[in-house]
């Protein structure tokens, strides 16, 4: 009988007790006689933390779940004060380890990005910016009470920011417009809030990297989230190469879009839009979006089939939109369970399909990687591989979009594929606009505002905005979480799309040996660097020469063939 999410006991993890576990472990690393010592001696951590880091989860899952349930947002309070301390303390124990005279042997024994993470993590944590860290993350949750907390008027009621995304394709151009104004206007009357949060973190961001010794919180940044293997000047290379080869390919694309569904220029209520008629919504009802979910997942792979099978019966994925629900989706480990965990909120729209493979790709990856006994600091890998996980899991279950969309699959695969494509402009962009307000941490909200419509321009010149209030200025970039939560974050998905794009592409005529290759690199988790699991599934690393190039002529026929089938 497989256990519910909602019947795990929760108990508060107890830091005064972690950080008494890792001063003992420090002090066992100082006396430890060989390097096998500290291999043991880091078992024994993880498995400490693996049940430590589960009660941490489920405080932020039920927190999330419910931002007015009073005891879990103390819970939160409660972490959001105390877990910066720990993780100086952690920082303690990873400086243990690399001045231990053992450290050289003992990277002989396990894998050397695991001491790759280790150096970086010391690079941007110690006890010096503890202080500065329990304010980032109280500004963080300060940022998602006043999201989950407002609504949006729509049609005699109010509504969360998830449930007015769905309006936003609607099929009437006119309700689009009239979605997005909406969201334009509720959140210029909460501007001033959100960019006085943003000035803070901001500041506190800049200051924690000048302390740890950076020039600015960029570089610092990017470590944090876990960039290994590469840096800022790869992904300068990646950005150049978007503007020259993705930007144009998307220009011609989206030219002929709109002549197709016969708009005189494409607006912001219509970029998201691929489809005469307004997008394909999936048929049926939540339910019969998971039977299909099971059916197709019982036809890809037998064990695929039974992880969603056992995902749905231990009720582990929340996907009802409601009040004071927090708005997005993510997956989450439950360490101490071996359970993943995934949140939604489904809108009726092609992003309810999106939740049942994107994030089921997430929480598969997670189980195999639980399973594999992959260590804890490695795990499925950066985010830029753990998103290739759940992108990848996307392409692939464009051969079975019947199931959601019946006959008007070929569509439903037409708008995924250019859905995919068409966000690696905007993505590209939310990255490149926390470089340069990160290099410039003193810029006023105006000038953030002016900046984000500078890269707009350029980055996605067949975008009108001019009809949108507060977004017309330059107001689209608050409510991307990622800015205010995870800097640096948004990259990973533009580099992983690129490799799912290209599982995708091969799909298209070699199923089996997409998915063969797919699944050998879930297996692998986070045990080696992107680009080496990219040339090991046999595909460019975004950061290859002529990678994007090759993809956009390989995905811009795609689309047009789709185009016709589909007339």
């Amino acid at each position: 009988m497989i256990k519910k999410i909602s019947e795990y006991k929760y108990e508060r993890a107890d830091i005064d007790r972690a950080s008494s576990y890792i001063e003992d472990a420090i002090d066992k690393v100082r006396s430890a006689s060989d390097a096998e010592s500290l291999v043991k001696i880091r078992a024994d951590l993880n498995d400490y933390f693996a049940v430590f880091s589960t009660a941490v989860a489920l405080a932020m899952i039920r927190h999330s779940l419910d931002v007015r349930d009073m005891f879990y947002a103390s819970e939160q309070d409660y972490y959001d004060e105390n877990l910066p301390k720990l993780s100086a303390k952690t920082a303690e124990f990873n400086r243990a380890l690399t001045e231990s005279p053992y450290s050289s042997e003992l990277r002989k024994l396990i894998n050397p990005l695991i001491m790759d993470k280790t150096e970086a993590c010391l690079r941007v944590m110690d006890e010096r910016i503890v202080d500065d860290c329990v304010e980032e993350n109280k500004l963080i949750t300060e940022y998602d009470k006043l999201l989950a907390e407002l609504t949006y008027p729509w049609r005699g009621k109010n509504v969360t920011l998830s449930e007015m995304h769905g309006f936003c394709k609607d099929p009437d151009r006119a309700v689009r417009k009239q979605a997005f104004t909406v969201i334009g206007e509720t959140l210029a009357s909460v501007g001033d809030k959100l960019d006085d949060i943003y000035d803070r973190m901001v500041k506190v961001r800049d200051r924690m990297a000048k302390k740890m010794g950076f020039a600015n919180f960029v570089e610092m940044g990017d470590l944090r989230i876990g960039h290994i293997g590469y840096g800022r000047a790869d992904i300068e290379k990646f950005r150049e190469s978007v503007l020259n080869d993705v930007v144009p390919t998307l220009a011609e694309l989206k030219s002929e879009l709109a002549e197709r569904l016969g708009l005189d220029r494409v607006r912001l209520y219509d970029n998201d839009i691929y489809i005469a008629g307004g997008n394909i919504d999936p048929h049926g009802s939540a339910d019969d979006l998971f039977a299909a979910a099971q059916k197709i997942y019982d036809d890809m792979d037998p064990k695929l089939g039974t992880f969603f099978n056992e995902m749905c019966e231990a009720q582990a994925i929340d996907y009802v939109a409601r009040d004071g629900k927090m708005g997005g989706g993510y997956a989450e480990m439950l360490f101490a369970y071996g359970q993943p965990f995934i949140f939604a909120n489904f809108n009726g729209t092609m992003d309810d399909v999106g939740v049942l493979t994107h994030e089921f790709g997430h929480a598969y990856a997670f189980k195999r990687a639980y399973e594999n006994k992959i260590d804890s600091d490695l795990f499925v890998g950066g985010m830029e591989t753990a998103e290739t996980h759940s992108m990848g899991m996307e392409a692939l279950c464009n051969r079975y979009n019947r199931y959601f969309y019946g006959e008007r699959a070929a569509e439903a695969t037409y708008q995924q594929i250019f859905d995919a494509f068409n966000f690696l402009a905007y993505g590209v962009i939310v990255d490149y606009f926390q470089q340069l307000v990160y290099e410039d941490p003193g810029m006023t909200p105006k000038a953030r505002r002016e900046l984000w419509l500078k890269l707009e321009s350029e980055f996605r010149p067949y975008v009108d905005m001019s009809d949108i209030p507060f977004i017309c200025d330059g107001g689209r970039w608050p409510y991307q979480k990622h800015i205010y939560e995870s800097p640096f974050y948004y990259i990973d998905y533009c580099l992983s799309t690129c490799l799912a794009l290209q599982f995708g592409e091969l799909a298209e005529t070699e199923f089996a040996d997409s998915l063969d290759r797919y699944l050998r690199l879930v297996e692998a988790g986070g045990t080696k660097t992107v680009d080496t699991l990219a040339h090991e599934a046999g595909f460019k690393s975004p950061f290859d020469d002529g990678a994007l190039k090759e993809l956009c002529g390989a995905v811009k026929l795609h689309l047009r063939r789709l185009g016709k089938e589909d007339k």
